[in-house]
């Protein structure tokens, strides 16, 4: 967890905490973000898994001109705008990328798969009560059972106060950011979307949390939450040099 703290620091420009910055001072490059229908509503044919489990992803919406993809090793330059994703999480997701990070329940995960837990049926109060967690899910312990209970709650309260399409970082007014490939300076999502990327290349990349900011997500030195744990997120990134 440490490393990826460090990780997600060091990603955005080396400065501590990040600006949200007005819309008059969005470049134009900013001002061709994709509408927040079509982060909200993807084609998934359109979009590029870019590892096994599909929580990276990626949908090119303008081709590269370079004639080669970015090196492992290499200085790279890339433009980006970061908004907050859909958290569209199938039954896997929830245990992989949520259910693991409460602690002491890591037992439960059967339950969920074999019940079918999805991110609706886990932020929905009305489904996900005392009452199936008990039965359903078998945790006789009430203690572990409030747990869980609350943690959803907790989950689905971040889903209206953090809606999606919120932007939370941008490279607009401070310049493209640097880093080098492979080096563990950026977030997973980039060190795997970046390599398969020319440089004059600009796509959406959507990644779940464990890729991101995970279970902690990222706060300001005052307090001031940024991205809220778990958080799903989809950046419009533009390869400039590789």
């Amino acid at each position: 967890m440490q490393a990826l703290a460090l990780s997600c620091a060091m990603f955005l420009h080396g400065v501590a905490g990040f600006t949200i910055f007005p819309a008059a001072t969005r470049n134009s490059y900013h001002n061709k973000l994709a509408t927040h229908h079509e982060i909200m509503s993807p084609c998934e044919e359109e979009w590029i898994p870019l590892c096994d489990n599909g929580a990276v992803k990626k949908k090119i919406l303008e081709e590269g001109s370079g004639d080669a993809l970015a090196q492992l090793g290499s200085e790279v330059e890339v433009d980006y705008v970061g908004t907050l994703g859909e958290q569209d999480w199938s039954v896997e997701d929830v245990v992989e990328c949520w259910l693991k990070n409460q602690q002491g329940l890591d037992a439960v995960a059967p339950a969920f798969l074999s019940s079918g837990v999805d991110g609706t049926m886990l932020m929905d109060s009305s489904v996900f009560t005392d009452e199936f967690v008990t039965n359903e899910l078998g945790v006789s312990n009430k203690i572990q059972c409030k747990k869980l209970i609350m943690a959803s709650k907790r989950l689905a309260k971040q889903q209206q106060d953090f809606p999606v399409g919120t932007e939370f970082d941008s490279s607009a007014g401070r310049g493209p950011y640097k880093f080098t490939l492979g080096k563990g300076k950026a977030i997973r999502a980039y060190e795997l979307c970046v390599p398969t990327m020319k440089a004059g290349e600009r796509s959406l990349l959507l990644c779940r949390s464990d890729y991101a900011y995970g279970a902690e997500g990222f706060r300001r030195k005052t307090g001031e939450v940024i991205v809220p744990p778990f958080a799903t997120l989809c950046f419009d990134i533009k390869l400039l040099k590789c």
